[in-house]
């Protein structure tokens, strides 16, 4: 009970515009203290205390952890996708070349194909050719439309661009023979007309040879690649012409944009799932290297990491907080008498009360051997010591079957921070203030 007439009220550092929240209202009603100025906090006070500080701790932590992690992914995502470019790009120029070849290849089937047909029937084709004008009246004019229709069914099964026999006039010219587009349209080229002729097909011309050419400009034509075959008259060994297969670069580029795509696809799920890979052995890597195998509580690096933390928010925004020191009474005596096996389940046990008392998962630790560590965000005395009762409180409750009816207690120091503290001011006070209490907790067993 709190003696009205002993009680006093404390100033109050909240400002106006803060004692419009409940928690700084709760604050502000604890800091009502009794005549030996010694706190009266409730274990429900505390208890909403500790959610609010979890709070807090949730909000700085998520905010932490999840910036760390997109960082790290960012970080993976970038190098593995710089790494997988070099490869991707390899094999896109890979595929590139094997579509042409493929392509070529192709080209230079249909049109020998086409030539060995034509030879079949060659005394008539040679007549055609050397024809310099055709009309319908000429005995080979049904020879020309049927021998043109036989060469657009096959452009459009062999999906080609164009389909064409050709006949040398000089160095620069060629004349048309046959051709496989429709009569009506312009890309018709009829019998006897004539165009430029290119390197590729005076070479051809000149070594009576299968070849094709690389996709190259056709003037008023546009972007081709062509397979050529010569027709033979084999009765005397004369070249008659060369029947030329045009695949347009659009047939090409076609093909290459799907697969493409396809690469595309393929390494950016290759490079998403190697990140996320990646970066989930790294952070589990990382929680192992900061977490205690037997408490399961963060371990001394952690408690390091998130003390720096805390400090140098306080230090910038001038948050205090508070941290607490904890070490286990005559543990020793506990591990002499009845092994380490029982000592580790008192260690688990404490660790789960301190856990439970605090409501901090983020910012309990086991400091070393029996020592645990309890840091407070946003915390002055009021709340460190609300804290330090419930989590003595907890541990009294603690029974384990090997023990009987043995109790245990701890001590605890606690260390608030000010302007003035330094990190190893805040760890030698509380520990300082820990053996304190351990030596009256020692005095008052004797």
């Amino acid at each position: 009970m709190v003696c009205t007439s002993c009680v006093m009220v404390c100033p109050s550092p909240l400002t106006d515009k803060r004692k419009n929240f409940p928690i700084f209202s709760l604050l502000s009603s604890m800091q009502r203290v009794t005549s030996p100025c010694e706190y009266d906090i409730s274990r429900k006070d505390a208890y909403t205390l500790s959610n609010y500080n979890n709070e807090v701790i949730k909000t700085m932590s998520s905010g932490r952890i999840l910036t760390w992690k997109h960082t790290l992914f960012l970080i993976l995502l970038l190098i593995i996708g710089i790494a997988l470019t070099f490869p991707a790009l390899y094999l896109l120029k890979r595929t590139q070349t094997v579509l042409t070849e493929e392509t070529q290849s192709k080209a230079v089937d249909i049109a020998h194909t086409v030539s060995s047909f034509l030879e079949m029937d060659i005394g008539n084709y040679r007549k055609l050719s050397e024809t310099e004008s055709l009309t319908e009246k000429n005995e080979l004019w049904d020879y020309y439309q049927k021998t043109n229709g036989l060469m657009q069914s096959i452009k459009k099964k062999a999906d080609a661009t164009f389909i064409y026999t050709i006949r040398y006039r000089d160095d620069q010219t060629l004349g048309y023979v046959l051709d496989g587009e429709d009569p009506e349209t312009d890309l018709f080229s009829p019998h006897g007309s004539t165009d430029e002729m290119n390197s590729i097909e005076l070479l051809a011309f000149q070594a009576e040879q299968p070849m094709a050419s690389d996709v190259i400009r056709a003037p008023g034509w546009g972007l081709f690649l062509t397979g050529y075959s010569p027709i033979i008259d084999n009765r005397d060994g004369t070249m008659v012409g060369l029947v030329g297969v045009d695949y347009s670069a659009d047939f090409l580029w076609e093909r290459l944009k799907l697969i493409t795509r396809i690469l595309i696809i393929s390494f950016g799920l290759i490079t998403l799932v190697a990140s996320i890979a990646i970066e989930t052995l790294i952070i589990i890597a990382d929680e192992k290297a900061h977490t205690d195998e037997l408490t399961k509580l963060g371990n001394k690096r952690a408690f390091n990491r998130a003390l720096k933390h805390l400090h140098s928010q306080a230090t910038r925004y001038k948050r205090p907080y508070a941290l607490l020191l904890l070490d286990i009474d005559l543990f020793k005596n506990i591990n002499d008498e009845y092994g380490h096996p029982v000592g580790d389940k008192v260690l688990v046990a404490v660790a789960k009360a301190i856990l439970y008392a605090s409501d901090q998962e983020q910012f309990c630790f086991r400091y070393g051997g029996d020592e645990f560590a309890v840091l407070i965000p946003q915390a002055e005395n009021m709340q460190a010591l609300g804290v330090k009762r419930m989590i003595q409180e907890e541990v009294r409750n603690i029974i384990i079957p090997e023990l009987g009816t043995q109790r245990f207690a701890v001590s605890i120091g606690s260390k608030v921070w000010n302007k003035e503290s330094s990190i190893e001011d805040m760890i030698s006070e509380a520990d300082v203030n820990l053996y304190k209490e351990k030596r009256n907790s020692a005095s008052s067993l004797s």
